[in-house]
């Protein structure tokens, strides 16, 4: 018989390299020929400013100007590139964060330590509809968040303190949701000391980039950057694209066919989603505290985000880049559907919103105020997917910590 370690996905083979140069290619080609999302023009009004009025001008005169100063900077460069070389911003933008995806892959290929799928795992982060949209086609800085929290994390399991500190302090040069997985870093380390010590090398490294816009204006960098909570996303029609919204008005019940004793805490719950998932997501990082293992860290590191997906009312669709690397440390049962519906969810959302299953026109949103049958149930099934993880993550890890106490 065929030993485990000799088996086709257990190590790099032709399907491998194969399948390496079709997620690259696919990469290129949305890069180079599509237009991308909404966020595209966006970030390309914001590197406009930032070049034209200066950082602080563009705080000011934008207040969705919510990028850390050193992106800001960064892709007004890119702009005045573009503007000489006569190269697209949209190619730009997005190239540097598709081939950040290529890193992000080979980091979840050496987290996988000896792991007999880690080449099978790489291999379907790298050709996964999401990793390849967010990357290459989206037009955002959100799947930074994935990579610097995985290069941290890998650092740490090589006992490299300093480094790790360094990478998650770099992260928040770019994007600040990294900052959620903080408490789960912070744990993992075994002592007091080197905790204190990492947490302070990352800050020092996080405020370098922000010192000069804070002499400037401290306010204004606080109240854009710091400040900044994510939006309530829905169609023109008022067709919610996730949250709890979906879950109560669009699944359960119609908003007037809610009972009147159901409304307060429903409007609690919605006005304070935000606060209520990051408390819980502190929980479970509490409860798991003694988990020291790097698939244990990256298992918690997943959880925290999928509660942060399933109670927060405020959400982007490239929200799920920050922590979809980390989903295959998660039970089979959730990665797989997960990969699965979501994906659905995105590419097809997306082909509708541009008119085009290769994603090459012009994305829409204020145009589709009502979304196809198909869309709607990726979206719904993918959702309920997400509350049921996160109701596991916090009832499996509550009753295992309750069990070791007895």
């Amino acid at each position: 018989m065929t030993e485990i370690g000799d088996r086709w996905y257990s190590r790099p083979g032709i399907w491998f390299w194969i399948v390496i140069a079709l997620g690259a290619a696919l990469r290129f080609y949305l890069v180079v020929f599509t237009d991308g999302t909404q966020d595209v023009a966006i970030w390309e009004r914001h590197a406009r400013d930032v070049r034209d009025h200066g950082l602080i001008g563009y705080y000011h005169g934008d207040p969705s100007a919510n990028h850390p100063p050193f992106i800001s900077d960064v892709e007004s460069w890119l702009f005045t590139a573009s503007d000489t070389t006569g190269v697209p911003f949209r190619i730009f933008l997005r190239a540097p964060f598709a081939m950040l995806d290529a890193v992000t892959t080979f980091l979840l290929l050496l987290s996988l330590g000896v792991s007999q799928w880690r080449f099978l795992t790489a291999a379907v982060y790298w050709l996964n509809p999401l990793s390849i949209i967010f990357s290459a086609y989206h037009g955002n800085t959100d799947s930074a968040v994935a990579f610097f929290l995985l290069l941290c994390v890998w650092l740490l399991s090589k006992d490299k303190l300093l480094a790790a500190a360094i990478a998650l302090g770099v992260s928040l040069w770019i994007k600040l949701p990294t900052v959620l997985a903080i408490p789960a870093l912070f744990f993992f380390i075994s002592n007091w000391r080197r905790r204190f010590l990492f947490l302070a090398v990352a800050a020092v490294a996080a405020l370098a980039t922000y010192v000069p816009a804070l002499i400037q204006d401290p306010a204004i960098v606080w109240q854009n950057v710091f400040g900044y909570r994510a939006q309530i996303l829905h169609t023109t029609a008022g067709v919610p694209a996730w949250g709890p919204r979906l879950l109560l008005f669009s699944i359960i019940a119609a908003p007037q066919n809610w009972p009147e004793t159901f409304h307060a805490p429903i409007l609690f719950l919605l006005a304070n989603s935000w606060l209520i998932a990051v408390a819980l997501a502190f929980f479970v990082v509490w409860l798991r505290r003694s988990s020291r293992t790097i698939p244990e860290l990256c298992a918690t590191i997943a959880g925290i985000y999928i509660i942060v997906l399933a109670v927060s009312d405020g959400f982007s669709f490239q929200y799920f880049a920050w922590s979809l690397p980390f989903w295959f440390f998660f039970r089979r049962w959730f990665f797989i559907p997960a990969i699965v519906l979501v994906s659905g969810y995105i590419y097809f959302l997306y082909a509708s919103l541009c008119g085009n299953p290769w994603l090459f026109g012009t994305w829409d949103f204020n145009g589709h105020p009502y979304w196809p049958s198909l869309v709607i149930v990726f979206r719904n099934a993918a959702y309920l997917l997400i509350c049921v993880a996160a109701v596991w993550f916090l009832s499996s890890t509550t009753a295992q910590a309750f069990r070791v106490r007895q």
